[in-house]
């Protein structure tokens, strides 16, 4: 969206007119605009410190958020209450925008050209970001293609002590998972995982940190699995990573299921339950999500 201004009175510098002539958004948002190319003065792109003179047409490419329709998001909300949301994440919704403007500026987060999981809170739950809550309320994460159960602080004492409950292992997680062949009807996986030097993906390495997993096979085809995976510890990648050691990696997995057939039409994994007790009520609190629609069609398309 284009916003035309006129200079009224001459300014040092243009961040500081933009700062001033523009709301909702913080000085170095606005700089990084400017130095993205978003801003012409008199038809030029300039630096921030550029100073503007009376007069002087200043035309400004306003972020236009991808979000999803207040009704999509609101049929996100599994539980709400004055400090916790609870949501069931559809997969193919990114966390957050790469790199680290959104956390000095939340605004900064509906500048991208996808839409995420930081930028829909700022435009569905503004109070969380007006409470000064890190990271706009997110204190965990799924990746893109998973879907499923996720908590999400709606103030500053939520998000610590919601922070602290996934740090001491209080918090219990369950995942189901479309994997590749029939692994043992149960079985525990503890192996350290990691990038090993020169490698992006993470796999299970001696060099790696301390993880466990605890498998369990809940229905079974000829060709795959239905499996249902808790994370004893919390590294990135733990379930894809001991999934793949075993053997049966999760189908559509881009790292570890590349030549698979059939092939998934994503990642076949979904946060299915999470459990802890409320930070404040001390209540036990468990929130699970169903499968979406795509995850129960590949399933049942098996054989």
């Amino acid at each position: 969206m284009k916003k035309r201004l006129i200079v009224e009175n001459d300014l040092p510098r243009l961040d500081a007119f933009l700062s001033k002539n523009l709301t909702g958004f913080s000085r170095a948002f606005l700089k990084d605009m400017i130095g993205r190319g978003q801003v012409q003065v008199d038809g030029a792109v300039v630096d921030a410190d550029e100073p503007v003179r009376e007069g002087q047409r200043v035309e400004v490419e306003l972020p236009e958020s991808a979000s999803a329709s207040n009704d999509d998001f609101e049929s996100w909300v599994l539980y709400e209450d004055k400090c916790l949301l609870v949501l069931n994440k559809p997969s193919g919704l990114l966390m957050h925008p790469l790199g680290d403007s959104w956390l000095k500026s939340p605004e900064a987060a509906r500048a991208g050209l996808e839409t995420n999981l930081a930028a829909e809170l700022s435009v569905h739950r503004p109070a969380i970001l007006k409470a000064g809550t890190p990271r706009c309320g997110i204190v965990h994460r799924l990746d893109r293609p998973t879907s499923g159960v996720l908590a999400v602080a709606k103030d500053p004492e939520t998000y610590a002590a919601i922070t602290d409950m996934f740090k001491e292992r209080f918090m219990d997680k369950t995942y189901r998972a479309i994997v590749r062949g029939v692994p043992p009807a149960t079985t525990r996986v503890s192996a350290p995982i990691g990038r090993e030097p020169g490698l992006r993906k993470i796999v299970v390495t001696p060099l790696g940190k301390p993880a466990e997993t605890s498998f369990r096979v809940v229905a079974k085809k000829k060709i795959a699995a239905l499996v249902e995976a808790k994370p004893l510890t919390g590294r990135t990648h733990q379930i894809r990573a001991h999934l793949a050691y075993l053997g049966h990696p999760v189908m559509g997995d881009p790292e570890f299921d590349r030549r698979g057939v059939p092939s998934a039409p994503r990642l076949m994994l979904h946060a299915f339950r999470l459990a802890f007790e409320h930070p404040f009520t001390g209540r036990p609190a468990l929130f699970e999500a169903a499968p979406p629609a795509d995850f129960k069609q590949f399933w049942g398309s098996l054989r």
